[in-house]
């Protein structure tokens, strides 16, 4: 039986981390004067657009890019973070912002996430196929893969494009099983994973047929009174936890890898 690993493509495979980089060098020490920091910003920014991709997807398929989204939203995120503090102060509301190009250029030109590269290499020597369903466009995903000089390790490239809707819409999730047979063969689900680093993309995975991995950049919350109680309802929320759990890709990788039978 063919292993066939989906992986979701932004912030999972490709880091954030050169969008950080960008928004500190065009706004880090505006955002530090509002209260805020570069980080936040980002992860506001992009988890927002995101909602509203899938919104979009919902109230109109199919919704605008989501590099457009991105790029239109950026002032709007960075407006909030510099008047979240002040919000009645005027003075702030009516700045000018700077020119923005340095970051939403950098949108094309992600880099590796911790241990992609030692994760795609473990499946390619073990056979496995590696198929990226992302919600951004084809192009820019294997200019990503392209980027990074990984293009042997990967098979397919499973854009939301390709259905006119986005994750977590079933037919993404549809279209990722028919890119699973098609490489790897088998008419049913098979030995079919899906990884991610957002639970909700696992959450709708799991619910279409995949067995889920988790790459933990969104933690689960952590209590003092009852530990364990409090992250079983975390996982809960999102119908259970993963069928695997790891601190990056290699981790996820090999516990996917030792779970398979001799």
């Amino acid at each position: 039986m063919v292993l066939t690993v989906c992986f979701d493509v932004l912030q999972t495979c490709f880091s954030l981390e050169p969008l950080v980089d960008a928004m500190e060098e065009v706004m880090g020490e505006q955002l530090r004067a509002a209260g805020s920091g570069p980080r936040s910003v980002v992860l506001d920014w992009f988890h927002s657009a995101q909602r509203d991709f899938t919104m979009l997807s919902v109230i109109s398929a199919p919704p605008p890019p989501i590099a457009q989204i991105l790029k239109l939203t950026l002032p709007r995120a960075l407006t909030y973070a510099l008047t979240s503090t002040h919000p009645t102060d005027v003075s702030l509301t009516s700045t000018s912002l700077p020119s923005l190009d340095k970051i939403t250029s950098t949108l094309t030109s992600l880099s590796p996430a911790p241990g992609l590269v030692e994760a795609w290499t473990k499946l390619h020597e073990a056979g496995a196929k590696v198929i990226l369903v992302t919600n951004g466009s084809e192009a820019t995903t294997r200019g990503y893969v392209k980027n990074a000089g990984l293009e042997k390790l990967v098979d397919r490239v499973a854009s939301c494009d390709d259905v006119g809707a986005a994750k977590p819409d079933a037919r993404v999730y549809a279209r990722a099983h028919q890119v699973c047979f098609e490489e790897g063969g088998v008419k049913d689900q098979g030995d079919r994973w899906f990884v991610a680093c957002h639970t909700w993309d696992l959450a709708a995975a799991r619910y279409n047929g995949f067995k889920t991995g988790l790459v933990l950049c969104e933690q689960p919350p952590i209590g003092e009174a009852d530990r364990k109680s409090l992250t079983d309802q975390y996982w809960g929320l999102y119908g259970g936890k993963p069928d695997v759990v790891g601190a990056d890709l290699e981790k996820v990788i090999s516990e996917i890898l030792e779970s398979r039978p001799a």
